[in-house]
């Protein structure tokens, strides 16, 4: 008897078949389950007494103690670290996982068990290296950089294909990955653009894109391309081999930022597992892990700046940035554009805490010129660069970059940037040798993003003889710089004659010559053009075994050839000068006298009898009327005056 027509369907086979699909659906659901599980990992750290015996107490941790670190809930370990968590074998449970690079001085990833097996936290008083491993309190020297898991261990760049399987994958980061993937940071594109010394415009400080990817709108990989090196090796009067490429390459791609450079900080409070949603201004200087991570190799070598000071500067001890002595982040300033993650923006949102000063500085005399102009004093870092045959990865390589000349540059010049505003540049000499094509001056100073991307610049000095290494390739790079900002420069500094700063240097490299030597030059900007003079060693040079002059001081050859025609002056209406110096000196020596007074208030209000607050508010509103008078001297009396002091 039948019951209904579903009955009429069902018989042994369709049942089994049922049955069948039932259990093969459940099988694979348990089995993905069982192989995305982190069973085993938990089961092994969370035990503090075997991972004691074994000899790695540091790595004990619990699920609860992952999860308060890193403010993640529910995250599993292989989330994070992939490997597999369902082996109960070592071997098989930690193959595949990720792992933190640590790279030595020839580019080589150490084996962290032999080299650094202690939890990695920062420690000691050397800021920028607080996250190197240590030997007896100082930083291990055979480790140059500490490399976060989300970079390729080849070619050491952030790998978005790992990112994909972790930060990014679908129930975590996906949207954020997808927009970090097609923003200038994190598709290293100003970099990739640099295909040779010469194309798509001149020489750079960081050299070419000697082997990298190309530039793409929307990342896609980690690796190399040797597109970039037939066309530098053609260009070149000795050879330039893939292998010499790569070796190059891998030490430009460390300074390049992923998810985990951003984001992660271990703390010796917050814990090993430490993540912020928004990075800190260490996080931004490469959080600890070396000189050449992050920003410092931008911004503290190349341009010369500093943020947060001290270590955090080349040589160390320079000031911090004002801002960053109020706990003031980059990323408060440097907001995020309309691309998503990573699109930060170059030009900083300065209205939200100086409206009244920029109300002024708009109406000021001095509405041509970047407040950095005014504000930055002094530049370090890189003072000459000279890219010669040396050793990379300990082979012999055509370029070998000897920038370590530091020193200490200042006044800064200013000079115009692309749309007539007055910026403070950090200038300094370029030579690269080995060059085959005879190469002609520039025509001007030239700008190599012309629409304002970014304000740097360089000028082709062209190619010079040397008695060895063939044919020199000369430049001077031309950089803004936009830090620390401190107290404003003398007004003689800008309104004489000239520009002029001086440069003093010390050669620190530990190849080329036998030991470090000093010297000097002046960057001199005026009618008669911009130049370097009186470029001179102080202490004696002499060229180590199997080293030449020419490649590391190649500029003993060349020193007066550091030249840009043209008018660099500040041109200075002598009376207009004398009359705002004057009313300058008066508005100074009327705010002295006011901060003299020890009883600073205003008159009360009625009704207000509490002089606390009353003197308070007078601060408040002293400091904002402070910072618009010094940037408006033509309004500035009429508005003191008008103040209402007692």
């Amino acid at each position: 008897m039948n019951i209904g027509t579903l009955s009429r369907h069902f018989n042994l086979k369709t049942v089994s078949i049922f049955f069948l699909q039932f259990f093969l659906v459940i099988a694979a659901l348990g089995y993905h389950a069982w192989k995305d599980s982190s069973a085993e990992c938990v089961r092994c750290h969370s035990d503090r007494v075997k991972m004691t015996a074994l000899g790695y107490p540091q790595f004990y941790m619990t699920p609860q103690t992952v999860q308060k670190e890193s403010k993640h809930p529910d995250v599993k370990c292989r989330e994070c670290h992939l490997g597999n968590g369902s082996s109960t074998d070592p071997a098989g449970a930690h193959a595949g996982m990720l792992s933190v690079l640590l790279v030595d001085d020839n580019g080589t990833v150490l084996k962290r068990k032999d080299t650094a097996p202690a939890a990695l936290l920062p420690s000691g008083d050397d800021m920028i290296r607080r996250m190197l491993p240590k030997v007896d309190t100082q930083p291990n020297s055979g480790i140059r950089n500490v490399l976060w898991h989300d970079r390729d261990p080849v070619s050491f760049n952030f790998d978005p294909e790992i990112a994909g399987k972790t930060c990014g994958k679908p129930a975590c980061h996906p949207e954020e990955l997808k927009q970090f993937r097609t923003v200038t940071m994190g598709t290293n594109f100003r970099q990739r653009t640099m295909h040779t010394w010469l194309k798509p415009y001149g020489p750079h400080n960081c050299g070419p894109s000697f082997s990298d990817l190309p530039p793409e709108a929307v990342l896609k990989e980690a690796g190399f391309s040797m597109k970039n090196t037939k066309e530098i090796a053609a260009g070149l009067n000795v050879p330039f081999t893939q292998s010499q490429a790569k070796d190059k390459q891998k030490f430009c791609n460390m300074c390049h930022a992923g998810c985990l450079d951003c984001h992660y900080g271990p703390d010796p409070v917050k814990g090993v597992h430490n993540f912020t949603a928004k990075p800190s201004a260490v996080n931004c200087l490469g959080y600890g892990r070396g000189t050449s991570m992050c920003h410092p190799g931008a911004m503290q070598s190349r341009r010369g700046e500093t943020y947060a000071g001290g270590d955090y500067s080349i040589p160390t001890g320079m000031k911090p940035d004002i801002h960053y002595t109020k706990d003031i982040q980059c990323v408060d300033c440097h907001l995020t554009g309309e691309k998503g993650m990573g699109d930060m923006q170059r030009k900083a949102d300065c209205q939200d805490c100086h409206l009244e000063i920029e109300e002024a500085h708009a109406k000021g005399i001095h509405n041509k010129l970047h407040c950095a102009a005014c504000h930055v004093n002094e530049l370090r870092g890189y003072q000459i660069t000279i890219w010669g045959p040396g050793l990379i990865s300990g082979r012999e390589n055509p370029f070998k970059k000897y920038s370590l000349y530091y020193g200490v540059q200042g006044p800064p010049i200013l000079m115009k940037d692309q749309k007539g505003m007055w910026m403070p540049v950090k200038v300094w000499p370029h030579s690269v040798g080995n060059i085959k094509p005879e190469v002609k001056p520039s025509d001007k100073i030239m700008f190599r993003w012309p629409k304002g991307e970014t304000r740097d610049a360089y000028y082709v000095v062209g190619t010079f003889d040397a008695p060895s290494d063939n044919r020199h390739l000369l430049w001077l790079e031309i950089e803004q710089a936009a830090h620390p900002y401190g107290r404003a420069r003398k007004c003689a500094s800008c309104h004489g004659h000239s520009q002029t700063a001086v440069s003093t240097w010390q050669f620190m490299d530990d190849q080329g010559a036998t030991g470090q030597f000093k010297g000097s030059h002046r960057i001199v900007a005026d009618t008669d053009g911009l130049r370097i003079i009186d470029l001179k060693n102080t202490t004696p040079i002499v060229a180590a075994r199997g080293y030449k002059l020419e490649d590391f001081a190649s500029w003993l050859f060349f020193k007066d050839r550091w030249r840009v025609p043209g008018d660099f002056s500040i041109s200075t209406d002598k009376g207009k000068y004398k009359k705002h110096l004057n009313m300058s000196r008066e508005i100074e020596a009327v705010l002295k006298g006011i901060e003299q007074r020890r009883d600073m208030e205003i008159v009360p209000a009625a009704g207000v009898v509490d002089a606390s607050i009353v003197k308070k508010k007078f601060r408040r509103e002293y400091k904002k009327l402070k910072g618009y008078v010094l940037h408006d001297d033509e309004g500035a009396l009429g508005r003191l005056r008008d103040y209402g002091f007692k």
